[in-house]
C-alpha cells in the first residue's frame, strides 16, 4: 500500500512540471487559430449485473478561428465514427492477473479499473495516464514538444510553496522523470486496456458516413464572450441534429470564471468591488444557473488558480426544480400524477465537467484541456442490482495553437441563420420523398407478415411486427395514411383461411392506426369519413384511440376533432358523435396540460372551447345532448365551465342523471380550483334532502382533490357523520376514509395522514354489503416501487337489493408515477324490476320472449290504467279494496330500468352508452332482438373469431446528452389477443317459442358443442438508446408472455331424466400453455444497404445484440423443473423455469427482468396411456324416504325430499383400457331428540369438574316465564337437526403404478339445534364428526382419520353465568350482593377447577389461575365497551336520547338481572333480554379430537410441517411442554376457548409427544368461527356479511312497542281498529298484514293476512260476548291502581315463597299469569280450519292448485310461510313477527316502516308523507270502521286541514295542509290535543279542481301535496283522543 502511494506521488510530481507559460502568449484573441482533438464516447449496459456493454465513439478535430474577441468560426474535420461492443474481464481473470503482477506501476493502473464502466470502458485521458504531444506554433512556424500536465490539485499546492529558484531546479529534474514515467504509463495503459476489455470497435463505412460528415463539416459562427457561448449562426439548410452535435463540442468551452452577484445563487456570496476588473483569488466556490447543451440548470463551480493556470470543476444538477429549462420530449399513452413526495427517483442524470485554462496577466484565457462525464440511470429497484445506465464522456485537448490564421481560412456561412444558444433543440424530422416511399413499402411488408402470423394463432413475432407497423405509421404523411387506410381497412369476405387471416389483420391495422398518435392520421381519417371510404364503426374506434395516443396535441388537431363532432356523419350516427365529443374533451385537456404556464393564447383557447362545449347544454337541448357535452366537459377540465355546471347542480328541475354527471364533471377542476369547487360541492353533500347518490357523488369529487384537500376540511366532513341521518352516505364516507387511511400506495402518502386524523372524528358505520361502500385491494412492492390497486365503489339503492351504481378503478404505480389505468362504471336504476322478471321466468318455466313481453306490459302505465278494473275483480275479499280506498295508499311504483355504462382510460371517458326502459320495451314488443334467428344460427353452428391489439403502456422520454446526441428511454407493452370459437347449441323445446294458450312446457334437453382456442401474446420492450443518425447504441429489455387455452368438448343436459354429461378432448401433442421469456441486452443498430436478387439496393437495419447474462450476480441461474400427472392422469403438466436472482437468492421474486435472462414454461403433453377423451356424467337424484320415516317426513313437508344423492361417473377412454372413477355424494337431514339422561351421563364423565360447571340439564327451568313457555322451550331445546354427508370414491388402478383399485369413504355429520333458542338457561352444543377411510377398501384396516369436534360453552362462561344467577338469588333473599363468605367459596371453587384441570402444566397452575382471573375482568370490561359501541350503532331515532337508553347503558354490566326485571314486567323481548340471550347463546369453546391410523408418510409430514409453522410463527405466544408427557398415541386433541370480548382465544394442542399452549391468539389470525344457538347456521353466516341485516323482521310486542324493519323502535298502543302492519305497495300487491287488539288492555292480538286472493285470520277464540268485553274495559280504568298494588304485593309474596323453596329456583311472572296464552283460531276465507300442535297445513290456490303458503303450529304459536311471496308471519297472541325478503325494499307501507334501509324517514305515511310523532304515524294506518267505537270513545282520523285566505291580489284561496293531521270525526269532541307547525299549499278557490279537493278532504286524505310548494306555515291543533 505504501509503495502504491509513493508511486502515485511520483507520478503527480512528474506531471507538475508542465510549462504552462509556453501557452500564456497564445490565449484566445482575434486573428488566432486553434486546433483541438475532440472525442466523445457513449457506453450503455447494466454494470452491476454484467460487464457487457455497447456504445459508439465519435472522433474529430475542431478548428477554431477567432475573427474578433467574440466572433469565432468553428469547423469539424477528420470525422470518424465507430460502434463499440464488448465485455470486461471476469473476476477470475482479474484475480489471476493480480497474482502475476510484479511492478507497482501496474498496481496503480489496476486501481483505476475498479469502476469497470466508468473507468475501464473509456480510453484513458491525459488527466490520468501520461503525456501527449502539444504543438504550438508562432508566426515563424516553430514547434516543440511539451510534456503532459499533472493533476491540478498537486500543481496548485506546489506552486504556492516553492520559490522561483526551487521551481527551476525541480523543473529540470522532473522533466526527465516525467518523460520516462509518461512512456511507461502509456505502455501500461495500453496493455491494461487490451487485457481488461474484450472490446469490438467497428468503423462506420464511408458510404453511410457521407451525409453525417457533409453536415458536420459545415462551418458555424459562434458568439463567445468571456467563456460563454451566446449564439450559434450556421447555414440555413443545416439540420438541428448537426448543430446539436456541434453544441456538444462547444459545451466544453462554456465556463463562467467571474459571475455577477445577481447571477449567483449563494446567499453569502462575496460581493464584487467595482475597482477590481477580475477576481484573482486562488480558490473560489459558487453556484449559478448556466446554460449547457443539456439545459439551463444549477451549476456548482470550483475554481482554483495558480501560476497562470485555472483548474475548473463544475457539477450540474438536473433535478426538475433546479433547472429553468431542460430540453426533453415526453410522451405517454397513459399520463399520470408524479409523486413529488416519493424519495426514490427512477430517472437520474448527473454531469461533471473539468477544464484546464491557461491565463495571462490581463485575465484572458485559453482552454487547454476539458473533459466531461455524464450518467443517465434508470433505477428499476429500490436497492440492489438492475440499474440501466448510459455513460457519456467527452475529451477536448489542444493539439495546435497559432497566433495567426493559416490558409485556407474557414468560410463564413453563405446563408446564415441564427440557430439559437447552446441549449439542445429538438426539431421535427423532415423526411424526403424517397424515405416516405420506403416507409410505405415497409408498412405494406409488415402487414403481410402480420397476416401470415395470424393464420393459425398469434405468432411469436406478430406483436413485434405490430409495434414496428405503428412506428412506420407515425412516419407517414397525411396522404400516405389516407391511401394506406383506404387500401387496408375496407372489409372483405372471409371464406378461405388466407382471407380469414386478412380479415383479422384488418382489425389489427385499425388498432395500429388508432395508436399512430399523429395529427396526420386524424386528418386522414376525417377525409376518409367525408368521402365515405371508412365505416362509422371503424372511424369510431380510430378516433377514440387517436385522442389518447396523440403525442403533440395542438389547436389544429382539436379543431379537426370539432369538425368531426359537428359533421353530418356524426349527426347521422349517434355513437360516432358521442365518441367524437368525448375525444374533443380529451384533446382539449391534453392541449392545456402540455403548457406548463398559461399564456394568453391558451387562455383564449380555453374560453373558446368552453363556449363550444357549453353550447350543447343549453336548456333547449335534449337530455342526451346535455349528457354528452357534460361528459366532454369532464374530460376537458376547463375552469370556465364551473359556473354553468354549478347552475345545473343546484337546479331542482334538472333530471338526476344530468345533475350527477355535472358533479362528476368537476373532478378534474377540483385540483385547479379547490376552494371554488368545494363551495359548490359541500352544500350538496351536507344537505340531507338531496338524494344519497348526489351526496356521495359530491363527496367523491371533493376527495379527488388529493393533496389539495386541507386536513381541517377533511375533519369537517368526518365530523358531519356524527349527525348523519343517511346510512348510505355515512357508510360510504366511513369506508372511503378508512381505505384511504389504510392505503399503502405512494399516491395517497400525503392525504393518508389527513385521513388518519379525520378517522378520529368519524362515526363508525360498520354496516353490511347492502349499503354503499368503498373497497380497495392493493398490491405494492416497496422494493421495486411497483404496485397496483383495484378500488370498487358501490352506491346502493333503498329501492333495490342490487346496487344502483358500481365503479371499478384500476390504478398503477410505476417509476414514481400514479396512473389511472382503467375505470369501468355502471349506473342502473330499476334493476330490481329486471331481476324480478327473470325470476318469474324461472319460477313459471315459460319462454324468455313471452315473459319479457308480459313484464314489459305489466310495467307500462297503459296496462295499469286499462286493466285496473279486471285486476280488482280478482280480489275475492272486498275488504282489501275498501282499505285501499279509505287510506288512499300511494302505489310504490318501481323505477323504470335505465342507466348507463362507461369506460375511462387515464381519467378520460372514451365510451358511454345509455339505456332506457322505453328502448327496451320497444325492442321486446316489436321483436327487434331477433332471438329466434340467433337460436336458429346456434342450432346450425356458428363460428366467430376475435383479434384485438391493445397498447398497455407507451411511455417515452427524450433528453439531451453532453455529446449533443438525443437519448431516448422508452417502454412499450402490447397485448395481442385472439379467440377462435366454433360451436352449436340445440334446446328442446325451443327457447324462444311462441306458446299456445294454456301450454307451458319446460326445457327438457340441451345439447352444446364447443371448440375454442384462446391465445394472448404480450410483448414488452424497454430501451435506453443514444442516436447518432447512422448508429444507435443502448441497453434494453426484450420480454414476452404467451398464453394458450384450448377448450374442446360437448355438453348434454337431460333436464327431464336429470342426467347430464360433459365430454372434452385431450391434446394429442405437446402444447405450451404459458411461456414467459425475458432477456436484457446491449445492442447497436446501423443503417445498412443490402442487395436483393434483382440487384436492387434496399436499406435496412443491421442489429447486433449481446445478452446480459448476470454473471456478476449469480454464476449459474436458478433452475426449477417439475412435472406431474404423467402416469396418474395420462397427461403430463410440466413446469420449467430459469432465472437470475437479483439479490443472489435461490427463492426470490418470480420476475426480475433487469438482472439476467428469465424463462418460464408451462406445458401439457401426452403421458402414459393418454386418454383420447374424458367423459363426466352427473346424475342428481332425490332419495325417497324409507317406510319408517314416512310419517315424520309428512309432518315436516310433503314436498321436501328426505335426502339428495349426486353421482359423478368419470371415464377416461383409451383404445386399450378405459379408466373409471365413480364419486357418490349423498346428503341427508333428519330430526333427532336429545335424551336428557344420556346428556347428563356424558357430562359427568367428560371431565372431573364440579357439577355446576358441566353441561346444563335440559330440565333446568327458565326464570320469569310461565309454565307453558318453559315447557315449549324444553321441547324446542330437545330438537336437533343432523345433517349427514357421505362421500364415496372408487377409482380403477393406475397401470404400472398401482396393484389394486382405490376406494375411499368419508362420512361427515353436523348436529345443531333445530330451533332458535332464546332462553337464558340454555346450554346448546354443535357437534361435528368426520370419518375418512381409504385404501383397497373401506373396511378401516387401511389409512383412517376420525375427527370428533363440538362447540359448547366454556368453563369460564358457565362460571360467569352461575355467578350472575347466584348474585340474583342472594339479592332477592337479602337485597344485597354476594357476601364475603360466598366470594371465598367461589374462589375455592375456582382453585378446585384449576387443580382438576389436566390440560395445563402443573408448575403453571397458580399463575394461570391469576391470569385467567385478570383476563376475565379484562374481558368483562372489553365486552362492555364493545357492547356499548354496537348499541350506539343500533339506536333508534325515538329512543336514542331517552331515559331508557341511559338506564340500559348503566345496567349493561348485569344484563341478566335487568332481563329478569323486564320479564316480570311482561317485556320478554326487551333490549336487555336480547343482549343477555346473545351472550348466553354464544358457544365459546371448540373441543376437537383427531384419531388416525396407518396414515401415509406425506400426510404425516404435512401435519408436522403445519404444526411446526404454527409453533414458529406464534413463538412469542406459545408454551411447549415435552417432559413427562404421556398422551395417547395416534391422537391429537385441540381445544380453543374464546374470551368474553370475542376478540382473542386460548388454544391447546395436545399431540402424543407434547402439549402446546397458545395464549391470547387474535381472532383475526385464526380462521375459526364460533357459532350461536340463537340463530341458525345459515343466518349467522349471512348476518356476518350483512352486519346482522340478513333477515329483516318487524315485531309487535306485548308492551305496545313496535320494532320496524329498519331497526327503529317506537311505542304505539293498538286498538280494536285494524292497522296496516305491513303491505306490499308495489303494483303487484302480493300481500297485506293487518293487526288489532280486541281488548286494548290485554296483549292478545288478531292478525289478518291477505295473500293474493286468500284471507287468513289468526285470532283468539271469542269466549265472551261484546257486552262483557265492554264492561271489562269500563271497569279497567277504575281498577288500574288496585291492580298495580296487587301486583306489588304478589311480587313480594312470590319473593318470600321463593326463599323458602329449594335451589331449583322456580321463577314466576305475574304478567304472564294474568295473560295466559290461549290457543289460536285459524280461519281461511271465513272458514275455520283446525290445526294441532306440530301439524303443517298447506294452502293452495283454488284454480291452479299451486301452493300459496303453509301454516305450522308450534306450541301455542302459528307460523305462516310463503316462500314464493317472500313472507313469513309468526303469531303467539302476545307478539306478532313479520319477516320479508330483501325484494321488498322501499315497497312496503304500514306500521313496520317502509324498509328502505334508512332510519331518518321511518314514520312514512301511506302517501309518502313523513310524520314527526309515532302517534300520528300509527293513526295514518288506522282503518276506520264501526268496530273502533268502544263506550263513547272514537278514534281520530287523518285528514288534510283546509283554511281560506286572501292573497296579495285580494283573491280567495283554499290552503290545504301538505301532511294530514289527526282530527276527530264528525259528532265527537277532542279530549287530548297537541299543537303542530304545519305547511300549507294554496290554490285558487274558484277552480273546479280546488272545489273537488274541498269535497274530498273531509272523507279521506289527499295525495300528492307533499311535493308541492309551501305557501303558508301555521300552527294547527292535532286532536289525538276523541269522545262522543
Amino acid at each position: 500500500m505504501n509503495k502504491s502511494l509513493l508511486l502515485l506521488l511520483g507520478v503527480c510530481l512528474t506531471q507538475a512540471t508542465l510549462r504552462s507559460e509556453d501557452l500564456a502568449d497564445k490565449v484566445f484573441g482575434p486573428g488566432r487559430e486553434y486546433v483541438y482533438k475532440y472525442e466523445g464516447e457513449v457506453k450503455s449496459g447494466i454494470p452491476k449485473s454484467s460487464d457487457r456493454f455497447s456504445g459508439l465513439k465519435f472522433e474529430c478535430e475542431a478548428r477554431l478561428q477567432f475573427k474578433t474577441d467574440k466572433e469565432v468560426l468553428m469547423r469539424l474535420e477528420k470525422i470518424q465514427l465507430k460502434s463499440l461492443r464488448g465485455e470486461l474481464e471476469s473476476p477470475e481473470e482479474r484475480s489471476l492477473k493480480k497474482m502475476t503482477k510484479t511492478t507497482s506501476k501496474e498496481i496503480v493502473h489496476e486501481q483505476k479499473h475498479q469502476d469497470a464502466f466508468r473507468q475501464d470502458h473509456f480510453s484513458s485521458s491525459s488527466f490520468e495516464s501520461g503525456s501527449k504531444s502539444l504543438k504550438t506554433s508562432s508566426s515563424s512556424q516553430e514547434s516543440r514538444e511539451t510534456p503532459s500536465q499533472e493533476k491540478w490539485e498537486q500543481k496548485g499546492k506546489w506552486a504556492q510553496e516553492e520559490t522561483p529558484r526551487q521551481e527551476t531546479e525541480q523543473r529540470t529534474s522532473s522533466e526527465e522523470a516525467g518523460r520516462s514515467s509518461s512512456r511507461q504509463s502509456r505502455e501500461s495503459s495500453q496493455r491494461s486496456s487490451q487485457s481488461a476489455s474484450r472490446e469490438v470497435s467497428e468503423e462506420v463505412p464511408e458510404q453511410q458516413l457521407a451525409e453525417l460528415r457533409r453536415q458536420l463539416e459545415k462551418p458555424v459562427r459562434v458568439t463567445y464572450d468571456q467563456g460563454r457561448v451566446l449564439s450559434i449562426i450556421a447555414e440555413k439548410d443545416e439540420p438541428q441534429w448537426s448543430i446539436n452535435i456541434k453544441r456538444g463540442a462547444l459545451n466544453l468551452f462554456q465556463c463562467t470564471r467571474n459571475p455577477k452577484k445577481a447571477d449567483m445563487m449563494d446567499a453569502d456570496a462575496r460581493e464584487e468591488t467595482s475597482n477590481v476588473p477580475f477576481d484573482k483569488s486562488p480558490e473560489r466556490l459558487f453556484r449559478i444557473i448556466e446554460e449547457g447543451v443539456a439545459g439551463e440548470c444549477e451549476t456548482q463551480y470550483d475554481i482554483r488558480r495558480a501560476n497562470g493556470v485555472e483548474l475548473i470543476t463544475k457539477a450540474q444538477n438536473f433535478q426538475g426544480a433546479k433547472c429553468r429549462s431542460r430540453p426533453s420530449i415526453t410522451h405517454s399513452l397513459f399520463s399520470g400524477k408524479i409523486m413529488e413526495a416519493d424519495i426514490v427517483q427512477h430517472m437520474i442524470t448527473t454531469g461533471e465537467i473539468t477544464m484546464r485554462l491557461v491565463t495571462d496577466a490581463s485575465g484572458k484565457f485559453l482552454v487547454q484541456r476539458a473533459e466531461s462525464r455524464g450518467t443517465h440511470s434508470v433505477l428499476a429497484y429500490k436497492e440492489g442490482n438492475g440499474e440501466m445506465e448510459t455513460f457519456v464522456k467527452q475529451t477536448l485537448e489542444l493539439i495546435e495553437a497559432k497566433t495567426t490564421i493559416s490558409e485556407p481560412k474557414i468560410p463564413e456561412p453563405t446563408q446564415p441563420e441564427n440557430k439559437g444558444s447552446l441549449v439542445f433543440v429538438f426539431a421535427p424530422e423532415i423526411r424526403s420523398q424517397k424515405s416516405q416511399e420506403e416507409t410505405k413499402e415497409k408498412a405494406t411488408q409488415l402487414c403481410e407478415e402480420i397476416s401470415r402470423g395470424l393464420r393459425e394463432t398469434v405468432a411469436e413475432e406478430t406483436p413485434k411486427r405490430f409495434l414496428e407497423l405503428v412506428g412506420e405509421l407515425q412516419k407517414m404523411s397525411k396522404e400516405q395514411l389516407k391511401q394506406f387506410c383506404a387500401e387496408k381497412i375496407p372489409k372483405t369476405k372471409a371464406s378461405s383461411k388466407e382471407q380469414k387471416a386478412e380479415s383479422e389483420t384488418r382489425k389489427l391495422i385499425i388498432d395500429a392506426v388508432s395508436m399512430a398518435g399523429t395529427e396526420e392520421a386524424l386528418e386522414a381519417v376525417w377525409e376518409l369519413l367525408q368521402e365515405n371510404k371508412i365505416s362509422e364503426g371503424d372511424a369510431q374506434s380510430v378516433i377514440a384511440g387517436l385522442s389518447l395516443s396523440i403525442k403533440r396535441c395542438t389547436a389544429a388537431g382539436v379543431n379537426i376533432m370539432l369538425e368531426i363532432a359537428k359533421s353530418k356523419q356524426a349527426l347521422q350516427y349517434p355513437e360516432l358523435r358521442k365518441v367524437a365529443w368525448l375525444a374533443v374533451g380529451t384533446m382539449v385537456h391534453k392541449l392545456t396540460q402540455a403548457q406548463p404556464k398559461e399564456t394568453t393564447e391558451i387562455i383564449q383557447l380555453k374560453s373558446e372551447y368552453a363556449k363550444q362545449l357549453l353550447h350543447g347544454i343549453q336548456p333547449e337541448k335534449t337530455d342526451e345532448e346535455k349528457m354528452m357535452c357534460i361528459k366532454a366537459l369532464g374530460n376537458a377540465g376547463l375552469e370556465d365551465s364551473v359556473d354553468r355546471l354549478a347552475e345545473i347542480i343546484n337546479s331542482k328541475t334538472t333530471p338526476t342523471e344530468i345533475r350527477l354527471q355535472a358533479i362528476y364533471a368537476l373532478r378534474r377542476i377540483v385540483q385547479k380550483l379547490p376552494h371554488k369547487t368545494r363551495n359548490i360541492l359541500y352544500p350538496v353533500f351536507k344537505n340531507p334532502a338531496n338524494p344519497a347518490e348526489e351526496r356521495i357523488a359530491a363527496f367523491v369529487a371533493m376527495m379527488d382533490a388529493g393533496s389539495e384537500l386541507p386536513v381541517s376540511f377533511l375533519e369537517l366532513i368526518a365530523q358531519s357523520t356524527q349527525r348523519e341521518t343517511s346510512n348510505q352516505v355515512g357508510n360510504f364516507v366511513y369506508t372511503t376514509l378508512k381505505s384511504c387511511a389504510e392505503s399503502r400506495m405512494p399516491r395517497d402518502r400525503i392525504v393518508r395522514h389527513a385521513c388518519i386524523r379525520a378517522m378520529r372524528h368519524c362515526r363508525p358505520f360498520n354496516l353490511g354489503i347492502q349499503y354503499s361502500q368503498t373497497s380497495d385491494w392493493q398490491a405494492m412492492s416497496e422494493e421495486m416501487k411497483l404496485g397496483a390497486s383495484l378500488k370498487i365503489q358501490t352506491i346502493s339503492d333503498k329501492r333495490s337489493v342490487l346496487p344502483r351504481a358500481v365503479t371499478a378503478k384500476i390504478n398503477l404505480q410505476a417509476l414514481s408515477y400514479s396512473v389511472n389505468f382503467l375505470e369501468f362504471g355502471v349506473r342502473a336504476a330499476g334493476m330490481q324490476t329486471m331481476v324480478d322478471a327473470l325470476y318469474k321466468q324461472y319460477e313459471h318455466q315459460t319462454s324468455a320472449m313471452s315473459q319479457l313481453k308480459k313484464k314489459s306490459q305489466e310495467t307500462s302505465r297503459e296496462y295499469r290504467d286499462s286493466s285496473s278494473t279486471e285486476r280488482q275483480r280478482t280480489f275475492r275479499n272486498i275488504e282489501a279494496e275498501k282499505i285501499q280506498s279509505k287510506l288512499n295508499i300511494k302505489t310504490r311504483t318501481p323505477e323504470d330500468p335505465k342507466g348507463q355504462i362507461y369506460v375511462k382510460a387515464n381519467g378520460n371517458e372514451i365510451y358511454f352508452h345509455q339505456f332506457r326502459s322505453d328502448m327496451l320495451k320497444k325492442l321486446v314488443r316489436e321483436d327487434k332482438l331477433s332471438f329466434p334467428e340467433i337460436e336458429k344460427q346456434l342450432q346450425q353452428g356458428a363460428q366467430t373469431s376475435r383479434t384485438k391489439a391493445s397498447m398497455l403502456v407507451d411511455v417515452s422520454e427524450i433528453v439531451a446528452t453532453f455529446l449533443g446526441l438525443p437519448m431516448k428511454a422508452e417502454l412499450k407493452a402490447l397485448a395481442v389477443t385472439r379467440s377462435d370459437i366454433a360451436g352449436k347449441m340445440i334446446v328442446s323445446p325451443s327457447l324462444y317459442r311462441k306458446e299456445s294458450s294454456g301450454e307451458e312446457k319446460s326445457i327438457s334437453n340441451i345439447e352444446a358443442e364447443l371448440t375454442s382456442t384462446h391465445s394472448a401474446h404480450v410483448q414488452i420492450i424497454a430501451k435506453m438508446t443514444v442516436d447518432c443518425r447512422v448508429i444507435k447504441a443502448g441497453v434494453g429489455l426484450d420480454a414476452s408472455v404467451k398464453g394458450l387455452l384450448p377448450i374442446s368438448g360437448k355438453v348434454t343436459l337431460d333436464m327431464k331424466n336429470r342426467n347430464h354429461k360433459v365430454t372434452f378432448q385431450t391434446p394429442e401433442k405437446e402444447r405450451e400453455l404459458l411461456v414467459l421469456k425475458s432477456r436484457p441486452i446491449v445492442f447497436t443498430e446501423e443503417t445498412a444497404v443490402r442487395k436483393t436478387q434483382g440487384a436492387k439496393q434496399v436499406k435496412g437495419t443491421l442489429r447486433k445484440e449481446i445478452t446480459i447474462q448476470g454473471e456478476k450476480v449469480q454464476k449459474f441461474p436458478s433452475q426449477m423443473k417439475t412435472a406431474w400427472g404423467r402416469q396418474a392422469l395420462g397427461l403430463e403438466f410440466a413446469l420449467q423455469s430459469s432465472m437470475i436472482s437479483r439479490l443472489n437468492k435461490e427463492r426470490s421474486a418470480p420476475y426480475q427482468p433487469l438482472t439476467g435472462p428469465v424463462e418460464l414454461r408451462l406445458a401439457v403433453r401426452p403421458g402414459e396411456n393418454r386418454p383420447e377423451e374424458v367423459e363426466i356424467v352427473c346424475r342428481p337424484r332425490a332419495v325417497p324416504a324409507t317406510s319408517s320415516e314416512e310419517n315424520s317426513s309428512e309432518q315436516r313437508s310433503a314436498e321436501q325430499p328426505s335426502a339428495m344423492r349426486l353421482e359423478l361417473d368419470i371415464r377416461a377412454k383409451h383404445p386399450q383400457q378405459d379408466r373409471n372413477m365413480m364419486i357418490k355424494i349423498q346428503t341427508k337431514d333428519e330430526q333427532v331428540e336429545i335424551d336428557p339422561r344420556r346428556r347428563e351421563i356424558d357430562a359427568s364423565t367428560e371431565r372431573r369438574y364440579p357439577r355446576k360447571l358441566l353441561l346444563r340439564s335440559p330440565r333446568e327451568k327458565e326464570p320469569a316465564v310461565s309454565a307453558e313457555t318453559q315447557q315449549q322451550g324444553r321441547e324446542d331445546g330437545k330438537q336437533q337437526t343432523r345433517k349427514t354427508i357421505a362421500i364415496q370414491i372408487e377409482r380403477s388402478r393406475i397401470p404400472d403404478l398401482e396393484s389394486w383399485d382405490f376406494k375411499g369413504c368419508a362420512e361427515m355429520q353436523l348436529e345443531y339445534p333445530t330451533f332458535r333458542d332464546s332462553r337464558l338457561i340454555q346450554d346448546g352444543v354443535v357437534k361435528t364428526k368426520v370419518d375418512a377411510k381409504w385404501g383397497a377398501d373401506c373396511s378401516g384396516r387401511g389409512p383412517r382419520v376420525q375427527i370428533d369436534a363440538k362447540f359448547q360453552k366454556s368453563v369460564q362462561q358457565r362460571r360467569f353465568e352461575r355467578q350472575e344467577e347466584a348474585a340474583e338469588w342472594d339479592s332477592r333473599n337479602s337485597g344485597e350482593g354476594l357476601t364475603q363468605s360466598q366470594e371465598l367459596r367461589l374462589e375455592s371453587l375456582l382453585d378446585t377447577v384449576q387443580t382438576l384441570w389436566m390440560w395445563e402444566p402443573k408448575p403453571e397452575r397458580n399463575s394461570r389461575s391469576v391470569q385467567e382471573s385478570s383476563s376475565m375482568e379484562k374481558s368483562r370490561e372489553s365486552s362492555s365497551r364493545s357492547a356499548q359501541e354496537s348499541s350506539s350503532m343500533e339506536r333508534s331515532r325515538e329512543s336514542s336520547g331517552s331515559s331508557e337508553e341511559i338506564q340500559f347503558k348503566k345496567l349493561r354490566g348485569n344484563l341478566y338481572k335487568q332481563c329478569l326485571k323486564d320479564r316480570r314486567d311482561g317485556q320478554r323481548y326487551s333490549r336487555a333480554c336480547q343482549e343477555a340471550v346473545r351472550q348466553r347463546s354464544q358457544l365459546r369453546e371448540l373441543d376437537a379430537e383427531i384419531q388416525f391410523q396407518n396414515i401415509p408418510a406425506w400426510l404425516e409430514q404435512t401435519c408436522l410441517a403445519a404444526h411446526s409453522y404454527i409453533l414458529n410463527s406464534l413463538y412469542s405466544r406459545s408454551a411447549v411442554r415435552q417432559v413427562g408427557v404421556a398422551n395417547p398415541p395416534n391422537q391429537i386433541r385441540v381445544r380453543a376457548t374464546l374470551d368474553r370480548a370475542e376478540r382473542e382465544m386460548n388454544v391447546t394442542i395436545r399431540t402424543p409427544r407434547q402439549d402446546h399452549n397458545i395464549s391470547r391468539l387474535p381472532m383475526a389470525w385464526a380462521p375459526v368461527w364460533f357459532p350461536s344457538t340463537r340463530k341458525t347456521l345459515t343466518e349467522q353466516a349471512m348476518d356476518t356479511a350483512t352486519k346482522n341485516k340478513y333477515t329483516p323482521f318487524c315485531k309487535v310486542q306485548s308492551n305496545d312497542k313496535i320494532r320496524t324493519f329498519d331497526d327503529v323502535e317506537y311505542k304505539y298502543r293498538l286498538s280494536k281498529c285494524d292497522h296496516i302492519l305491513a303491505k306490499d305497495a308495489s303494483p303487484e300487491e302480493k300481500f297485506m298484514v293487518l293487526v288489532n287488539k280486541p281488548e286494548e288492555r290485554k296483549p292478545e292480538k288478531t292478525v289478518k293476512v291477505f295473500i293474493k286472493s286468500t284471507k287468513i285470520e289468526l285470532r283468539v277464540p271469542r269466549g265472551s260476548s261484546s257486552e262483557e268485553v265492554q264492561s271489562q274495559e269500563a271497569a279497567w280504568e277504575d281498577q288500574e291502581w288496585r291492580q298495580s298494588q296487587e301486583k306489588r304485593q304478589t311480587s313480594q309474596q312470590t319473593s318470600a315463597e321463593s326463599r323458602s323453596k329449594s335451589k331449583s329456583m322456580e321463577w314466576t311472572s305475574v304478567e304472564e299469569e294474568q295473560h295466559l296464552h290461549k290457543p289460536i283460531e285459524v280461519t281461511i276465507d271465513g272458514r275455520q280450519v283446525p290445526i294441532q300442535s306440530g301439524e303443517v297445513k298447506t294452502i293452495r290456490h283454488q284454480t291452479t292448485g299451486k301452493v300459496i303458503c303453509t301454516l305450522y303450529c308450534h306450541g301455542n304459536g302459528i307460523q305462516l310461510k310463503s316462500p314464493q311471496h317472500g313472507l313469513k308471519v309468526k303469531v303467539d297472541n302476545h307478539n306478532v313477527e313479520v319477516k320479508v325478503s330483501h325484494d321488498y325494499r322501499k315497497k312496503l307501507v304500514g306500521l313496520c316502516g317502509n324498509f328502505d334501509g334508512e332510519q331518518s324517514k321511518e314514520y312514512e305515511g301511506p302517501r309518502e308523507e313523513v310524520y314527526k310523532s309515532p302517534k300520528e304515524f300509527g293513526l295514518s294506518y288506522l282503518v276506520p270502521s264501526k268496530q273502533c267505537e268502544v263506550q263513547g270513545k272514537k278514534q281520530p282520523v287523518m285528514r288534510n286541514i283546509m283554511i281560506t285566505r286572501l292573497n296579495e291580489r285580494n283573491e280567495e284561496q283554499a290552503c290545504f295542509s301538505k301532511i294530514p293531521v289527526a282530527q276527530c270525526p264528525e259528532g265527537s269532541r277532542k279530549t287530548k290535543s297537541d299543537v303542530r307547525s304545519t305547511e300549507f299549499h294554496c290554490l285558487p278557490k274558484e277552480l273546479q279542481s280546488t272545489q273537488k279537493m274541498i269535497k274530498l278532504h273531509k272523507t279521506k286524505p289527499l295525495g300528492g301535496l307533499q311535493s308541492k310548494s309551501t305557501d303558508l306555515v301555521q300552527d294547527v291543533e292535532a286532536e289525538l283522543e276523541c269522545r262522543e
